[in-house]
């Protein structure tokens, strides 16, 4: 049903206006984002030291973004420039097979699975590479993935006048939406809960160190987290809600929701990046990384490490136990 409060129109224009101000605070974004994955902050990494993975990631989502915008830019041209005459006109915004419209909405969607999988990824590592740990959140990705095939292709095999409000892209559009919520509630719960067990155990046994203060550290670790998948999470909502309300006000949200994402990958390797650096320089001055020891006190004897890898900015979490007379080491990485 076609939304009477908020013109197409309108909506597009409003939608244009916040992706460019999105846009320029992801490429703001972007910039510290370079420096972390290819500065240890005292000289350039060697190309052995360079997260290839990451920086991969970093250069889709930052290509994605900036199509997002340029097709946006033309979308509006062919609506508010040309006349109609010539197949532009504001009616051009309600035929969404156009080339144009398809290609916003692919990236959009991209951009989502793309974020939810590194999402994914560094729950599976956290987990010492299990995919037992991370095999609902995988389900649900796949989901969503379906969900976001479906919707491309129905989009791109309209003939007609029509918004995504449409009987047949609506059903895909709220599962899309809805499964893209859950999976970001549940996979980052999954990432925090291991650091906020080790930092409750640590304060419940009366950690003390002289030479670092791991606990605040791991605090600091979760509030990375959280805060980057709440302001995520937040605006997949806020799509999942417009989308089902069929409100034209999609369109505002869903062009902030790609750079949006991509903001929120960027600020976990900002603020990563910075802690590790802010704990080089206070300790040692060393470039190669370092090394938290957390030890949790009581029977048996465990000594928690957390690692924080220049080369690989991220979530790294080494745990040790000192049993009895030998040891053992799983390596989260």
């Amino acid at each position: 049903m076609p939304d009477t409060t908020l013109p197409i129109a309108q909506a597009r224009l409003a939608a244009f206006f916040i992706e460019n101000v999105i846009y320029g605070l992801y490429i703001a974004t972007c910039g510290y984002t370079l420096n972390a994955l290819f500065s240890t902050g005292a000289r350039w990494r060697r190309f052995n030291e360079l997260n290839y993975s990451m920086i991969a990631v970093a250069l889709v989502m930052f290509l994605n973004s900036t199509i997002a915008l340029g097709v946006g830019f033309y979308v509006i041209w062919r609506g508010f420039i040309i006349p109609p005459e010539a197949g532009g006109g504001t009616q051009t915004f309600g035929n969404i097979s156009n080339w144009s419209i398809v290609i916003k909405s692919v990236v959009l969607l991209l951009q989502t699975t793309v974020g939810d999988a590194m999402l994914i990824y560094r729950c599976w590592v956290v987990y010492n590479h299990s995919l037992l740990a991370v095999g609902f959140s995988i389900v649900m990705w796949c989901g969503g993935t379906v969900c976001s095939v479906f919707l491309v292709f129905y989009e791109a095999t309209f003939r007609t006048q029509t918004l995504v409000s449409n009987d047949k892209l609506h059903p895909f559009g709220v599962a899309f939406w809805a499964i893209t919520v859950v999976l970001n509630v549940i996979t980052t719960a999954l990432l925090v809960w291991p650091i906020w067990k080790v930092t409750q155990q640590n304060e419940r046994f009366g950690y003390r160190s002289t030479t670092s203060d791991p606990p605040t550290r791991l605090k600091n670790v979760m509030q990375i987290i959280i805060e980057s998948g709440l302001l995520y999470t937040t605006m997949a909502f806020m799509t999942f809600v417009t989308y089902t309300s069929g409100s034209n006000s999609l369109y505002i949200v869903s062009s902030a929701e790609v750079g949006i994402a991509g903001i929120a990958f960027n600020l976990i390797i900002i603020r990563t990046a910075k802690s590790t650096r802010n704990k080089e320089i206070s300790t040692t001055g060393a470039t190669a990384g370092t090394t938290l020891p957390l030890h949790i006190m009581g029977p048996p004897a465990r000594d928690t490490t957390l690692v924080s890898d220049n080369k690989n900015q991220g979530l790294h979490v080494l745990v040790s136990r000192d049993i009895t007379q030998g040891s053992s080491m799983d390596r989260y990485k």
